[in-house]
């Protein structure tokens, strides 16, 4: 391997750092599961499980379970490579349906196999920053400062992760995306989806045909091809399948006007330290058994530290969202006022990665029913006195329909010139798209 690219991988994510960032993504049940896990590896962690009815039993049944574990070793290697099987088999990437796993895991899997130990953590924390359709959202430039790891690292670890199955992911645009499903050699495809993508949703073959200079056919087959891709190739996989009755993360309450925030902490066992063990590292001559206590009694403490950060950002976040969305509190649904992930972490102090990752797969319970936390992020339209969401735009729209004149129907035009009236600037294509997502046909379909 070049000299350079070795430098370039080397600066690469502290593993307590990636796994602060991992267990800030988790949720309640994500939590208490990767809890367990860890107990079962770590002789020195006790859980305390809030709904144990008998502590002594609840103790029992973990200390069982880390027999099993431990026997269950005697027929694998002991040293922990990475992400390993259940047999003796070399690992191999493995396609499972929605139910078994979650993209992360699938490519995680793969990433294993594949790229070099320097590397893996950065790709690792790539894979983390994907969202539920296999996108990159999340800026280069953030990227680089939480891993940390330079510039040179990161495009190496996003080149390689798009390397993975399924094509397409680790794309930032869509183009980008169909561009990685399609084969290099088929440069019509890839040159259409480069540069003329607007005209490929419209299907305009006679213009890029004559555009490219090639065929309507050429065009057409190209188009053809494109369209067989998979704009959203996360999607078919889940990051975690839920039950059937969803465990908020948090639980807003009123009394008289004052909103209380509640963390569902029960729903994952408090973490504690084996006194046995606690005292034989205080007491023990050996400098093997010393250094190995040291060791587990220092992840311990790093998870309880991780931890108490994860919910003291869920709270900061959650407060913000309070704050900012108090109509929808005080009224209801229909009341959700503009607010984007930067304006909360401009408020609290944080990158907007770390909100984004904070609310990741949570929920929140509040009078008017649970709702993902990600639902109370609404982007907005300019209007005169600032920006509009898109919801009262959509409503608005949904309003002047309902009244117009059955035998005279408002065109997209129109519907903009009346909504710029009332003070919301917004284009006639993004109101044919509201009027779209309304269910509601053109004004042509709409004549009585």
């Amino acid at each position: 391997m070049d000299l350079s690219i070795k430098q370039t991988q080397k600066q690469v994510l502290a593993p307590q750092v990636e796994l602060s960032t991992r267990i800030l993504q988790m949720d309640g049940l994500q939590l208490a599961e990767y809890l367990k896990e860890m107990a079962l590896e770590n002789p020195v962690a006790e859980l305390d499980f809030p709904h144990a009815q008998d502590e002594a039993e609840s103790r029992r049944q973990m200390a069982l379970r880390k027999l099993e574990w431990l026997e269950s070793q005697t027929h694998r290697e002991r040293e922990n490579t990475g992400y390993y099987e259940e047999d003796d088999s070399p690992l191999e990437p493995q396609i499972s349906s929605v139910e078994e796993e979650s993209l992360s895991d699938h490519l995680m899997k793969q990433a294993a196999v594949h790229c070099t130990p320097e590397l893996f953590p950065v790709v690792r924390y790539v894979i983390g920053c994907l969202d539920e359709n296999g996108y990159l959202k999340v800026p280069d430039g953030e990227i680089c400062a939480e891993v940390p790891c330079t510039p040179e690292a990161l495009a190496l670890a996003v080149a390689s992760v798009q390397e993975l199955e399924p094509a397409g992911v680790g794309a930032r645009s869509l183009a980008e995306c169909l561009r990685l499903q399609l084969a290099p050699e088929d440069t019509l495809a890839r040159r259409l989806v480069t540069d003329f993508l607007e005209q490929v949703a419209k299907n305009r073959t006679d213009a890029l045909a004559k555009t490219l200079g090639v065929s309507t056919e050429e065009i057409s087959g190209a188009i053809r091809r494109i369209r067989r891709l998979n704009a959203k190739p996360g999607s078919l996989y889940c990051r975690f399948e839920r039950p059937a009755y969803i465990t908020p993360d948090v639980v807003v309450t009123s009394f008289q006007d004052q909103y209380n925030i509640l963390l569902c902490e029960f729903s994952y066992p408090r973490i504690t330290i084996n006194e046995g063990y606690l005292k034989m590292a205080k007491e023990t001559s050996d400098k093997q058994v010393a250094d190995y206590l040291a060791d587990k009694l220092g992840q311990i403490a790093w998870i309880q530290k991780c931890i108490e950060s994860r919910n003291a950002t869920l709270l900061a976040v959650t407060k913000t969202i309070v704050k900012r969305q108090e109509r929808f509190f005080r009224y209801g649904p229909r009341y959700l006022n503009v607010l984007r992930m930067r304006d909360v972490a401009e408020m609290i102090g944080m990158h907007e990665s770390t909100v984004s990752r904070a609310v990741r797969d949570k929920y929140l319970q509040c009078a008017h029913g649970v709702y993902p936390l990600r639902h109370f992020f609404v982007q907005g339209v300019e209007g005169a006195s600032g920006a509009v969401s898109a919801h009262d735009a959509r409503e608005r729209i949904r309003e002047l329909i309902g009244t117009e004149d059955p035998a005279h129907p408002l065109s997209d035009q129109k519907l903009a010139d009346l909504l710029a009236r009332d003070g919301i600037e917004i284009s006639r294509r993004t109101v044919a798209k509201y009027r779209d997502a309304l269910g509601i046909q053109p004004a042509a379909q709409r004549r009585g």
